[in-house]
């Protein structure tokens, strides 16, 4: 459903009636304005649909969630694959980096790497996308989350490499980037896929709590995190200025975990032949 919203944001404003950017709210009444019929959600502060705000949102948190993701998988698959395939010092050498990487806490470095790009608008790299700063957001933690993702290559490719398929490629003179893409990369794909879709989630979560903290998304984009944000002082007497865009989060992450959980039980063939 929210993947459907994301993909459809643009059309969906002639259907609801309202652009997610227009204060809608009557002048005579202060905003927030609770659900109505008109609002089926009620108004934010600054008097705008919430409806229409939350479908844009999901744009953002997926946009950021997929390609962080992505990110993640290109750089981990690529150090994980050359550290299991070579071993010897490479592997110690990259297996070190990843080590690295995992030492510091993922939020609190992505954190301070998105602080210290105040304004990503005039950033050379950054001012191209449509969005510089949800752009900072999933470069950043695209680059901070392959470290896990390469040591579970890296473990895949050990068990990988001594199996008769490749040792039988390897003797047949099958040079390493065919062994690599044509029979290791292929068969270590389902813890892949795994991490891929719990990692969306994930990264959903993360850009939540960065736009919340206010170095994510920035306004008038209709982050949930900053949805929350900005209804927070409300949250006791207007509480549904927070509780919509909290639950579209909620509801999306786990629908990612779920995903996750389904696609591994499903790739586990081991399992299934213990259910048959």
């Amino acid at each position: 459903m929210f993947v459907v919203c994301a993909l459809l944001a643009p059309l969906l404003p002639a259907s609801i009636g309202y652009d997610p950017y227009a204060q809608v709210a009557p002048r005579s009444v202060s905003p927030p304005t609770p659900p109505s019929r008109d609002n089926w959600l009620g108004t934010d502060t600054l008097g705008r649909d919430l409806l229409s705000r939350l479908v844009f949102g999901a744009r953002i948190s997926l946009e950021v969630g997929v390609l962080a993701t992505a990110i993640a998988l290109l750089i981990g698959t690529a150090l994980g694959a050359a550290a299991g395939y070579a071993g010897g010092r490479t592997d110690a050498f990259l297996m070190r980096a990843t080590d690295l990487v995992l030492a510091f806490p993922a939020p609190l470095l992505a954190l301070a790497i998105i602080a210290a790009v105040p304004e990503p608008e005039t950033t050379p790299l950054l001012r191209s996308l449509p969005h510089p700063s949800v752009g900072v957001v999933f470069l950043v933690l695209g680059c901070l989350g392959w470290a896990s993702i390469a040591r579970l290559v890296r473990a895949e490719f050990l068990r990988l490499r001594e199996q008769d398929f490749a040792q039988a490629a390897q003797a047949m003179g099958a040079h390493g980037a065919r062994v690599v893409l044509r029979h290791l990369l292929p068969n270590a794909l389902r813890p892949l896929i795994v991490v891929a879709t719990l990692g969306i989630g994930g990264n959903i979560l993360m850009e939540a709590w960065l736009s919340f903290l206010g170095v994510g998304a920035r306004p008038p984009l209709p982050s949930w995190g900053t949805m929350i944000t900005e209804g927070q002082e409300y949250f006791l007497a207007k509480p549904w200025v927070c509780l919509a865009p909290g639950l579209a989060i909620l509801l999306v992450v786990l629908g990612f975990n779920l995903l996750g959980d389904a696609i591994s039980d499903r790739l586990d063939t081991r399992r299934r032949q213990r259910v048959a």
